[in-house]
């Protein structure tokens, strides 16, 4: 992982070994789901720009509106088989991206950035 993180950052792996001395070692994606660990760990090898782009990237607001609108639904006991599905759906994506934005400012702060406070990140799934 540190080697990743040095190319990653164009920093030689002595470098980059001394920072996890100093800081500790990068965030981890062991705790995350089964699921999203092969996709968190990819964040590794990305750069600096692309994982600033995926720590405030956004849901559409027509996905929100779905979203919402599927949730009230449910409360209401008025979803088909088919809307219960795409619900699912929609919920994965959207644990999806909130886990990528999180790892991403995460990795983003092991590298030295100042990143905003988690809570202002998941407003702006």
């Amino acid at each position: 992982r540190l080697q990743q993180a040095a190319c990653a950052t164009q920093q030689s792996l002595d470098e980059v070994l001394l920072h996890a001395v100093q800081v500790g070692s990068p965030p981890s994606w062991d705790d995350a789901p089964a699921e999203f660990q092969a996709d968190l760990a990819a964040l590794d090898h990305l750069d600096d720009k692309a994982l600033w782009r995926i720590a405030r990237s956004r849901k559409t607001e027509a996905d929100m509106e779905r979203y919402q609108e599927l949730l009230d639904k449910n409360a209401n006991g008025l979803l088909s088989a088919e809307e219960y599905d795409e619900l699912v759906q929609l919920r994965v994506e959207f644990d999806c991206l909130m886990l990528r934005k999180v790892h991403a400012a995460a990795l983003l702060h092991w590298r030295g950035h100042q990143v905003p406070p988690a809570e202002k990140l998941r407003d702006a799934v």
